[in-house]
């Protein structure tokens, strides 16, 4: 019996909800922290959610990513258990990893309660994103939907729990988030009908390094560029002002929601675009897909440029008025990013990772200095003009390995292969 697919438009409706409610529950976790410790616990909060992006995009380009554009679409053939063992086994090795590194800094006497709270909560964490990839891979976003819906249910109870008990500390907003992560992965495990394994986890990140290892070193030079920079922000300025920092690109960050449905509909769809109808068919649905990101991405950020000031005041508090210039520059940052949303999508359907590393290695380094002198001569203005270099030198990374792709192609001589 064929399993039941959700027609494309349900889907892209699906999965909008879903990643609204994901992003939102992220953003009022944030929202909390800052009321009840003020700038230096998000500040300590934006360090821990940085190292967690970290660690999920390594896990995406180690797993759910090599599956997604090289696995079967069908629950029967998919290899479910063996992935989310091999997501397992990451999450373990990185908090172990995160731990150690946590007792090594109390013990030098660097405060990082930030890596001690986290680490607990990444196998959860890595799982429930797991399961979430799997539902959008098999077309069931509904699932993902469910998964989310009870992650935040959980998350939220908890936080609020906390915030009216007068709890101030950032590790017990942290527990509280992989509580709801811990609830969203059985969710999402039971709906998938993933049958837990003890076997092949191993295996299968050996199977998929081929294709992993380039998905991997475009994420290793993807996130220092994207995001990955800012860890050097509250070594330059503080975790006080770093918190500033995390409040305007809290008010934007809703507009991830976009980039990240964006992507979980379009490497999906680009894949099947370049599989049926090759580069030219991928090349215009690229250029679609750019467009509307890019339209949704303008009005929004253009809004909060606007109305900066008013909305951090009714969100964070009177303390976060001072965020309004770095919140504008973060909103310059998220519509150059949007620029070249589609053919980043498209270069990675095309499963032609070496260009798109090689280029963003070039961006990585333009950002990380970027941050570093911008930032020590003008303090926090200086990390929000880092900021939009950064977007700037990202999006031309990308059309770089774009252009590139269609010219192999074309060398080629082919449509769905390159020369």
């Amino acid at each position: 019996m064929r399993e039941r697919r959700i027609g494309s438009g349900c889907r892209a409706g699906l999965i909008l909800v879903d990643q609204l409610i994901s992003s939102a529950s992220n953003f009022a976790l944030g929202v909390l922290i800052a009321r009840a410790g003020g700038a230096d616990a998000l500040g300590t909060f934006g360090v821990a959610f940085l190292v967690w992006l970290a660690v999920v995009g390594t896990n995406r380009a180690l797993v759910t990513e090599p599956m997604t554009v090289t696995g079967a679409t069908d629950s029967r053939h998919a290899q479910l258990p063996e992935g989310l063992l091999a997501s397992l086994v990451l999450g373990v090795a990185v908090a172990t990893l995160l731990g150690i590194a946590g007792v090594v800094l109390e013990l030098a006497g660097i405060d990082a309660v930030a890596l001690l709270a986290l680490a607990p909560c990444i196998p959860s964490l890595l799982a429930h994103d797991y399961c979430r990839s799997t539902a959008f891979r098999l077309q069931r976003p509904d699932r993902a939907l469910l998964s989310d819906v009870g992650f935040a249910l959980v998350q939220g109870a908890a936080s609020i729990a906390l915030f009216t008990l007068g709890v101030s500390s950032t590790a017990a907003f942290l527990a509280a988030w992989g509580l709801g992560a811990t609830v969203g992965a059985v969710i999402g495990i039971s709906l998938n009908g993933i049958r837990p394994t003890a076997r092949g986890g191993v295996a299968q990140l050996r199977a998929l390094w081929p294709r992993s290892r380039w998905f991997l070193a475009e994420f290793g030079t993807a996130f220092p560029a994207d995001q990955g920079y800012l860890l050097v922000l509250p070594i330059l300025l503080g975790t006080s002002q770093f918190g500033f920092y995390r409040a305007g690109a809290g008010l934007i960050g809703p507009v991830v929601v976009v980039l990240v449905a964006g992507g979980n509909i379009g490497l999906p769809e680009s894949v099947r675009r370049f599989r049926r109808d090759g580069v030219p068919g991928l090349a215009a649905y690229a250029r679609r897909l750019t467009a509307a990101v890019v339209a949704v991405t303008m009005l929004y950020c253009g809004l909060l440029a606007v109305f900066a000031e008013p909305v951090l005041r009714l969100t964070y508090g009177e303390e976060f008025t001072g965020a309004v210039t770095i919140t504008r520059l973060i909103a310059v940052q998220y519509v150059l990013l949007a620029l070249s949303f589609g053919f980043g999508q498209a270069v990675k359907a095309a499963r032609l990772m070496r260009q798109l590393w090689a280029t963003r290695a070039v961006s990585a380094a333009v950002s990380i200095t970027a941050v570093i002198v911008l930032a020590q001569a003008f303090g926090l203005i200086g990390a929000g003009l880092a900021s939009v270099t950064a977007g700037g030198a990202y999006s031309l990374g990308v059309a770089i390995a774009y252009r590139q792709m269609r010219r192999l192609h074309i060398a080629g001589g082919k449509d769905g292969e390159p020369g």
